[in-house]
């Protein structure tokens, strides 16, 4: 997997080097603002132009949207910036999830415990015993018999010994609290015993030792399969640190129990990993068994999979992403057509008085437009468009074809009633356009009046999750104090 993940980061900064300078000319011409990735569009552009993305014919429906909302801009520049984008981000989301992925890979390698298929390394003095986890499996000529995970404490390596004055009665106390584990008492012992090695905040370790080791054995697993009747056995607890310790017995009842085979092989396993830890506390290797009774033992490492499954999550999430991004799109088109829709009703009111005043139509279209860009506020749709079919007018461009096309590119009833108004005024005069405007006017603030109030519907219903969570938040903080007072 590491040399998929190394292939893959080779491929991206070939490219990366041979795209650097791709398409610069296009490039430098972006609001920088806008396109905060810029830096990596070359690369963009470059796996576009290779891939063909730009041709495809599911990109068509794009256009229209694009068209809306960059009003003036040249339609194929921007629709190639915006795929530029998309592409840009995709190969980001990979590029990064092949990066981690090639890092947990690199992680899971470097952090092998198992060495040679059966050395464990030691942590060095005053480290401290680690945990370890392995697959084993025991098999002889015919069958795998034992086949499982385990975790094996490996302790640390000894260098000297040290008295150790901690206070076991604290231990005695807890080993009483937790030795019997599901068993009721006891009295009556039917399931595994809780044979801890440490005791918590004290530094204490704990060795143990039964009655009857194929009975209980080290670690506190029963194996009462053997048993006819019930047996009563002693089971001591070594606490102790180095060289300072004290035995704690207690007695317990074993009921009979049945035993399987495999039971059976895990526990010689254990038997021989302890003896094997015991003999080699003092080396810097922990040589894991090879075989028990003529059973065969393999080991092997449990395997970190991480890796396996980044990459593969980074490619779907880009591919999620790169259809998801249209939706951006859209969004940005239905805030256009708000705005437009918002302003509708300033622009015609505006349009009404200055043709009131005497001026021509063309006159008080570029009358407003000029005043909007003398003003230099905020981008908006409406004033945009007005401001190309003033520029057609200034250009020659028909009064009647010029308005047509402001109303064909907005694409918003009252500015089609708008423009269809005008052009038919210009076609065939009428000494009704003031009213008609007029109406228009009074019309379009009553349909403001009425966007408004589904704008305000939508945003009470988009606060009604967070108010709820509130309602609950508040609930519960005056409920349980309420409960609590009436259980004491």
């Amino acid at each position: 997997m590491i040399l998929l993940n190394i292939l893959i980061l080779i491929f991206f900064v070939i490219v990366w080097i041979i795209s650097k300078n791709y398409n610069k000319d296009d490039i430098q011409k972006l609001n920088k603002n806008e396109h905060k990735l810029v830096a990596f569009y070359p690369l963009g552009l470059f796996l576009m132009d290779k891939l063909r993305i730009d041709k495809n014919k599911d990109s068509h429906h794009l256009e229209e949207p694009l068209r809306a909302l960059y009003v003036g801009n040249q339609l194929d520049y921007i629709k190639k910036m915006y795929l530029c984008n998309k592409v840009v981000i995709t190969v980001l989301i990979i590029f990064l999830a092949n990066f981690f992925a090639l890092l947990s890979n690199f992680q899971a390698i470097t952090n092998k415990q198992l060495l040679d298929g059966k050395y464990l390394q030691r942590p060095g003095y005053e480290n401290g015993s680690k945990s370890v986890e392995l697959k084993v499996n025991v098999s002889d000529k015919d069958s795998t018999i034992l086949e499982e995970d385990m975790e094996l404490d490996l302790e640390e390596k000894h260098y000297t010994k040290k008295e150790l004055n901690q206070k076991f009665e604290y231990a005695k106390k807890y080993i009483d609290n937790r030795i019997l584990n599901k068993n009721e008492s006891s009295e009556k012992i039917i399931s595994d015993l809780n044979f801890i090695s440490r005791i918590p905040d004290t530094g204490l370790a704990v060795t143990w030792t039964t009655g009857d080791n194929n009975i209980i054995d080290a670690k506190g697993t029963l194996h009462n399969e053997v048993l006819d009747e019930e047996l009563l056995i002693w089971v001591t607890a070594h606490i102790s640190y180095e060289n300072y310790s004290e035995e704690y017995t207690r007695y317990f009842k074993v009921l009979p129990k049945q035993y399987t085979r495999e039971e059976l092989t895990r526990k010689k396993l254990t038997d021989a990993l302890n003896e094997a830890n015991e003999q080699s506390k003092t080396k810097d290797r922990l040589t894991l068994p090879d075989s028990i009774n003529k059973l065969h033992i393999s080991w092997a490492e449990r395997e970190d999979k991480t890796g396996w499954l980044l990459l593969p999550f980074g490619i779907v999430l880009a591919y999620i992403m790169f259809k998801l991004m249209d939706r951006d799109l859209y969004d940005k088109v239905e805030k256009r057509n708000r705005e437009m829709l918002l302003d509708y009703p300033e622009i015609i009111n505006k349009f009404t008085l200055l043709v009131g005043a005497g001026m021509s139509l063309s006159n008080a279209w570029s009358k407003i437009t000029r005043d909007y860009k003398e003003k230099g506020a905020k981008t908006r749709y409406a004033y945009e468009e007005m401001n190309i079919t003033y520029g057609e007018l200034t250009l020659g461009t028909s009064e009647i074809t010029a308005y047509e096309r402001f109303g064909r590119r907005v694409k918003l009833i009252p500015y089609l009633r708008f423009s269809s108004l005008l052009a038919q005024n210009v076609k065939k005069g009428s000494s009704e356009l003031l009213r008609q405007l007029e109406l228009e006017a009074a019309e379009a603030f009553e349909e403001r009046k009425e966007l408004a109030k589904r704008m305000g519907e939508e945003a009470g219903t988009k606060l009604l999750v967070p108010m709820m969570l509130m309602l609950i938040i508040v609930l519960v903080i005056i409920l349980i104090p309420a409960f609590i007072s009436l259980q004491l």
